[in-house]
């Protein structure tokens, strides 16, 4: 099986060889599949074998982004009517201490769950029927018999008759201990590995004797004065409801070794919580292939782990009075993220090379004050260096996630990170603002679903009276920031989903204005046969129609004139080095804006000629716009994007014939391709060195030097030498941008036989989109902008929320608080294995009662009475307890009270 791999200092691309995608079983992993049994083997060699022959045919077409020839293709036309929509779950993890373990349970069923919608997805690819070549187990063989991932994958074929749900998880957010959470699941999505050896480690190793640091645990007669105390100090904790119950011999040793542990020094081991991380992680891929992925080829998938800078870092702000203010940072954001692209390579995060990495992230984040001592880069080399492993990815992982460090001269060694909860306890925030840099191939539902084992932690009953002293002091310095509620946060995303529906109704109302403007501007010609020169020059003089509206025409052009001359900046900045923020930046961007004024290309008014044909047609101004408007490119494209899905609704609701899913779908595929093309100009990579050297040499050199001290961007510093040098470095850098070349190719899409032969209805649609994006930015802008949509798709994102206060399906008598570690301030569950297996059940248990609740949430309501789902709940939950009942065995008595719970459902 031929796989080569390479680490240029970056994520590690995995390039997968023909032979090793042709000869792989469909949605299995062929290592897996291969030690299972002789059948599956033999099956894994017809799909491999038939995957050949579909991607070697001639004229195949690409369906849902699968190779498919075209009479497997013909085969599908029966059910190409089918509905198709995307589950889009971000998934945030809050901290919590030893509720890590309840958030590992809920980890173990999401993963059966996208598992088990892969295999349904890839059997209707595949082989063109509506049911599952084989069970979950022949596919997973780490999973049991009789697994939930049966259920669902039940559940999804059931819906498949009517509907195509693809569940993705694509964005995941995490602190402290659901840090150590977003990791795991994030690494187990990206390479589609088990999480079954992370479970063993909650289960046997997360105990407080094993965490106890070597040198600072108690022996025998440490502080042997304070061993009378130990039992009255149990029984005052008990009664203050800070025990989980009577406390046994287990968990009486444990506190009694804790308290009796070193004093004014974190007791626990950093270094032994890194290497349980790093053993963790390098389980979970050992039976597992690097070139396997559970997300979609065409998706990203982004892990944000919080952390806390203690000393933090200084940063300038830009303000009138003095003109530089700087202030310190101590949010500190770890991200990781794999790309599937559409050729099916991976650039992962998520590999071997970058295990140290993660588990790093695990230890940054985790690192409770007090209890664990601090970390540091040095800490992890040190482990790595003793342990004789390499960290092939570590170059990539400090620029990536330190780079502001160096651009200041400091060292990222030196930082001293604390524990992600401290600042950022529920990363909610970063989580949204990841999900708007993820478009939808399909109709979308978006959810983020947030994991609070604690949720009713700071309910307090009114008329307690004045806090005491201690209780103060702890609640201002702990209790509240760590828990600090989300109502902020919600309703950010609350108001950001009322602008999007009203955005989306703006465009509903504003077509049949927009469409009668490309009618008049075109003449009719969409109705007709149309070539490339035509949609060109359609497009090139689509601004004409408001041009003689100039207080609208001349502000709009501005705006987009100055989004280019922004990327102008961005790319200087970037080719000298400079941070972002930085003084050097900042007179960077000043000097860019007024040569813009000098040249005329930021003015008062705009005339744009008449009957323009080519680009080299367009006004100096407008070619900033097409030679750096990247943005405004990709505003344009994710907008005909959303028109061409507003299509597919279409054929749901009327039947129309104007168009067939197949075609929309085709075409999407190449409209995305213009989108993904547009992502080279994220960074400067398409930049000569020729380039680079023109833009250091003018802004690093004498010229920057004599600007050192210009605060206004006053026309008058500028020499005409000076102005001189700037025009041939920004004609040099519009030449090798070479941007205007992307929206050629999209003219030819758009004048493609694919959208010419839609229904006529269906073609002035899509074009109207394209030719008349003037005028829809025009409308939208400025509400996509304060929603920070300036380059992403529209969607609403629905919240969910998974704790025990929300899954009631199952519930025992007498039984409130079911989480025991929650106890002992968070750390009761590293005191007693029983505590640690009782809240790891009560996490999958949960997450199946919600994640039901969640895929009956997005099946339309005219289909949610075909579904049983407390029948489908109930045998999810008998699954899990069958599964479970061998490796939990210190809670027999919870595992008979919950049988005979499931039995009454």
């Amino acid at each position: 099986m031929a796989v080569r791999a390479h680490d240029r200092g970056r994520r590690r691309p995995l390039v997968v060889g023909f032979a090793a995608g042709c000869l792989g079983a469909s949605s299995a992993r062929l290592s897996g599949a291969n030690r299972s049994s002789p059948a599956l083997r033999k099956k894994a060699g017809a799909t491999g074998l038939r995957r050949l022959l579909l991607f070697g045919a001639q004229g195949g077409r690409l369906i849902r982004g699968v190779p498919i020839s075209p009479p497997l293709a013909r085969g599908m036309k029966a059910s190409a009517a089918m509905k198709e929509k995307e589950l889009r779950l971000a998934i945030v993890f809050f901290g919590g201490v030893s509720l890590a373990i309840y958030q590992h349970g809920i980890n173990r069923e999401i993963l059966n769950l996208v598992r088990a919608s892969k295999i349904c997805h890839s059997d209707k690819s595949y082989e063109g029927d509506e049911k599952s070549a084989s069970g979950f187990h022949d596919y997973y063989p780490d999973e049991p018999a009789s697994s939930t991932g049966d259920i669902y994958l039940e559940f999804l074929e059931a819906l498949g008759r009517d509907m195509d749900l693809r569940v993705i998880v694509d964005v995941i957010a995490g602190a402290s201990a659901g840090g150590i959470n977003g990791v795991a699941l994030a690494t187990a999505l990206a390479h589609d590995l088990s999480l079954a050896p992370v479970t063993d480690m909650w289960l046997t190793e997360a105990d407080m004797l094993n965490l106890l640091a070597p040198e600072g645990r108690a022996r025998l007669w440490s502080k042997w004065y304070f061993l009378p105390l130990v039992r009255p100090l149990l029984t005052r904790l008990d009664r203050e409801g800070l025990l989980p119950g009577k406390a046994d011999a287990e968990m009486k040793e444990r506190i009694s070794v804790f308290l009796r542990s070193r004093w004014f020094r974190p007791p626990l081991d950093g270094r032994r919580m890194t290497m349980l991380m790093l053993d963790g992680l390098t389980a979970m891929g050992k039976s597992g292939l690097a070139s396997e992925s559970l997300l979609p080829t065409g998706t990203r998938l982004d892990l944000l782990v919080t952390a806390t800078d203690f000393r933090g870092l200084q940063r300038p702000i830009f303000i009138h009075d003095p003109p530089v203010a700087h202030e310190r940072e101590h949010r500190q954001l770890l991200r990781f993220s794999l790309d599937h692209r559409r050729t099916g390579h991976l650039e992962s995060d998520f590999d071997v090379d970058n295990l140290p990495s993660l588990a790093f992230a695990c230890r940054a984040s985790a690192s409770y004050p007090g209890a664990f001592p601090p970390a540091q880069i040095r800490e992890i080399d040190d482990i790595l260096a003793e342990c004789h492993r390499p960290w092939p990815a570590r170059t990539h992982f400090l620029d990536r996630n330190f780079r502001r460090y160096r651009e200041q001269g400091e060292n990222p060694e030196d930082a001293v990170l604390v524990d992600g909860s401290v600042l950022d306890n529920k990363p909610i925030t970063a989580c949204v603002e990841a999900i708007r840099t993820h478009g939808a191939f399909r109709e979308v539902d978006r959810r983020l679903i947030y994991i609070d084992p604690r949720p009713s932690r700071d309910k307090v009953a009114a008329g307690r009276g004045v806090p005491g002293f201690f209780a103060t002091l702890r609640g201002a310095l702990s209790d509240l920031p760590r828990h600090d509620p989300v109502y902020n946060e919600l309703a950010v995303i609350s108001r950001y989903n009322r602008q999007a529906r009203r955005l989306k109704a703006a465009i509903l109302d504003a077509r049949s204005h927009v469409a009668k403007m490309i009618e008049d501007l075109t003449k009719g010609g969409l109705r007709g046969k149309f070539t490339i020169d035509d949609v060109r020059h359609w497009r090139l003089s689509s601004t004409q129609v408001l041009s003689g509206t100039a207080i609208v025409y001349d502000a709009w052009m501005r705006s987009l004139i100055l989004e280019g001359v922004d990327f102008i900046v961005q790319v200087i900045v970037s080719a000298c080095q400079y941070a972002t923020d930085s003084r050097e930046a900042r007179r960077v961007q000043e000097t860019v804006e007024a040569w813009a004024r000098n040249q005329g290309i930021i003015a008062a008014s705009y005339a744009m000629p008449q009957d323009i044909y080519e680009y080299s047609g367009l006004p100096r101004f407008a070619r900033v716009i097409g030679d750096f408007g990247v943005i405004y490119k990709k505003r344009r494209l994710n907008f005909v994007l959303h028109e061409i899905n507003d299509l597919y609704q279409d054929i749901q609701a009327n039947g129309s014939g104007a168009a067939n899913p197949e075609s929309l779908d085709l075409l999407k595929l190449k409209v995305q391709k213009c989108l993904d093309d547009l992502s080279v100009y994220d960074g400067i990579g398409f930049l000569s060195r020729q380039a680079v050297s023109m833009c250091r040499k003018l802004f690093v050199g004498s010229f920057a030097d004599e600007k050192a001290n210009m605060i206004s961007a006053d026309i008058d510093f500028l020499r005409q030498d000076d102005i001189d040098e700037i025009s041939k470095l920004v004609a040099r850098l519009g030449e090798e941008c070479d941007m205007e070349r992307s929206m050629d190719n999209a003219d030819a899409v758009m004048a493609s036989p694919l959208l010419l032969n839609l229904g006529e209805r269906s073609r002035i649609a899509i074009l109207t989109g394209y030719l008349g994006y003037f005028y829809w930015d025009i409308i939208l802008r400025p509400t996509a902008s304060a929603l920070s949509l300036d380059a992403g798709p529209m969607e609403e994102i629905l919240i969910d929320r998974i704790s025990p206060d929300d899954a009631t399906t199952l519930t025992l008598r007498d039984r409130k608080n079911v989480l025991q570690g929650g106890s002992f301030a968070g750390f009761g569950g590293f005191l007693s294995r029983s505590i640690r297996e009782n809240d790891y059940l009560w996490g999958r248990l949960h997450a199946v009662d919600r994640l039901f609740d969640i895929l009956a949430s997005t099946v339309p309501a005219n289909r949610r009475g075909d579904f049983d789902i407390a029948a489908l709940k109930k045998r999810a939950f008998g699954n899990v307890l069958e599964e479970e009942a061998k490796r939990l065995r210190f809670i027999p008595e919870l595992m008979a009270q919950l049988r005979a719970a499931v039995a009454q459902l």
